[in-house]
C-alpha cells in the first residue's frame, strides 16, 4: 500500500494514499483524537526522535504518553528498533524501525535486528552510498517477509519501488515535499508502480 507521511491534519483530510502516516513530531500542534479518528483509512502514528532524524525532542516518558492518548484511534504504531518494551504494549499493530542517516549497516547487522522484530512489520531505512548497499537491501528483502527496506538519498529513490516489487507491503512517500531524502510523493510513486506493472 502507498503510505502518506503527512504533517497536518488537512494533508491528513486531503491525502489520495492508501494509508496515512501522522508525523506527529512535524505537527505545529497535536490533532485531537475525534478529529483523528474521523478519517476513515487506515493510519499510523509516528513520534520521531530527534536522534532517528524527526523532530521530538522531549523525554520518553513523555513520548509514551502521546502514543498512549491515541492508542485506539491509529491501525499502527511505528516505534524505533530501541525503543522500551513498554511502548510495544500498546494496542496497535506495531511498524517497527531503523533508521540511519550516515550509511548502510552491514547485512549481519541489519539481519540481527529484523530476526528480533517485536512488531508485525520491521522498517529498514538507511542511507545509501554504492552498490553493495543496494545489494544488502535486495538480500533482506528477498529472505524475509513484512519487511520494508530501502535506501534515502535522492539517486536511491527507485529502491523504494523495489522494494515493493519484492514483497514490502508498504512505499513511503509525501504528499509534497519530502520529509527524507530521495521520498517520492504519493502520485510519483503511483506513476512508478503502475508503469512497471506492480501490483499492489
Amino acid at each position: 500500500m502507498i503510505v502518506s507521511s503527512v504533517r497536518s491534519l488537512k494533508e491528513a483530510k486531503n491525502s489520495k494514499a492508501d494509508v496515512v502516516e501522522f508525523r506527529l513530531d512535524l505537527f505545529s500542534k497535536l490533532p485531537e483524537v475525534e478529529e483523528v479518528r474521523n478519517i476513515s483509512k487506515p493510519k499510523i502514528i509516528t513520534v520521531r526522535r530527534v536522534v532517528d532524524g524527526g523532530k521530538y525532542d522531549k523525554s520518553e516518558e513523555e513520548r509514551l504518553k502521546i502514543f498512549k492518548k491515541y492508542s485506539k484511534s491509529f491501525d499502527y504504531a511505528d516505534v524505533e528498533v530501541y525503543a522500551e518494551d513498554e511502548f510495544f504494549d500498546l494496542p496497535f499493530k506495531f511498524i517497527e524501525s531503523y533508521h540511519n542517516f550516515k550509511e548502510t549497516p552491514n547485512y549481519a547487522e541489519l539481519k540481527d535486528m529484523v530476526e528480533g522484530k517485536r512488531g508485525e512489520i520491521f522498517k529498514i531505512a538507511v542511507m545509501g552510498r554504492d552498490k553493495k548497499d543496494v545489494k544488502t537491501i535486495v538480500k533482506l528483502l528477498c529472505e524475509y517477509d513484512n519487511l520494508v527496506a530501502f535506501l534515502m538519498g535522492e539517486k536511491f529513490s527507485y529502491t523504494r519501488i523495489m522494494a515493493v516489487a519484492l514483497g514490502s507491503p508498504f512505499v513511503y512517500c509525501s504528499e509534497s515535499k519530502a520529509v527524507a531524502p530521495g521520498q517520492l510523493t504519493v502520485e510519483e510513486a503511483r506513476t512508478a508502480l503502475k508503469l512497471l506493472k506492480v501490483e499492489l
